[in-house]
């Protein structure tokens, strides 16, 4: 598939995952140039680390629910996240998954804000989840309280010369929805979700 990242955005993925011993498997935002939508979730997990493709365990199988129940299919989408590498914690040989630090989150924010500047204008954003959510909006942004709405405003970006993410200038449209593996994990969501995909439908 078809990526908006550079060769030396991906060169610099690589040099962040080589250099810290708690990220593993660069998994570039990757789908089609023109999307229907863009999906930023937070990080890849192991079965995604281990294939190199976004959206690949059983949360990529929910995902494909979901993308049945709008009409599209990956092909008419973008996928892309927080951070481009599993981060991981290992105890006694056994890896887990867990949350990108801020740090991380900085210094993968060049890939991700290079990739939705390069959008064709309004295309929509679609934030999965908490990080994904609060990577572009802000931490004050719940992904409980503005789950399926629909919002109108400029993103976060990184600042390198101040090591701060400040709004920048374009507007984007953007529908937060719950991470598939939330709803996996507790499945009275799903409900919630099924209304949210279908306010999305009407916007695609």
């Amino acid at each position: 598939m078809a990526t908006f990242l550079t060769p030396a955005l991906i060169q610099r993925a690589h040099e962040l995952i080589d250099a810290n011993d708690h990220l593993e498997g660069f998994v570039p935002g990757e789908g089609s140039l023109t999307p229907k939508l863009v999906l930023v979730s937070e990080a890849p997990g192991a079965k995604e680390a281990e294939l190199s493709h976004g959206f690949q365990g059983p949360a990529g199988t929910e995902l494909n629910k979901w993308l049945a129940s709008l009409g599209i299919t990956r092909d008419e989408i973008y996928m892309t996240g927080a951070i481009r590498a599993r981060p991981f914690t290992e105890t006694n040989g056994r890896k887990r998954d867990r949350q990108p630090t801020q740090a991380e989150l900085k210094a993968f924010a060049p890939l991700l804000d290079h990739e939705l500047a390069a959008l064709p204008s309004g295309t929509l954003l679609v934030p999965l989840g908490n990080t994904g959510l609060q990577r572009l909006l802000g931490n004050k942004m719940k992904i409980t309280q503005v789950h399926g709405e629909l919002m109108k405003m400029p993103i976060l970006t990184f600042h390198v010369a101040i090591n701060q993410f400040k709004p920048g200038t374009r507007t984007y449209s953007l529908f937060p929805l719950f991470h598939p593996s939330y709803v996996r994990r507790f499945p009275s969501k799903r409900t919630l979700v099924e209304d949210d995909l279908k306010m999305l439908k009407t916007l695609l």
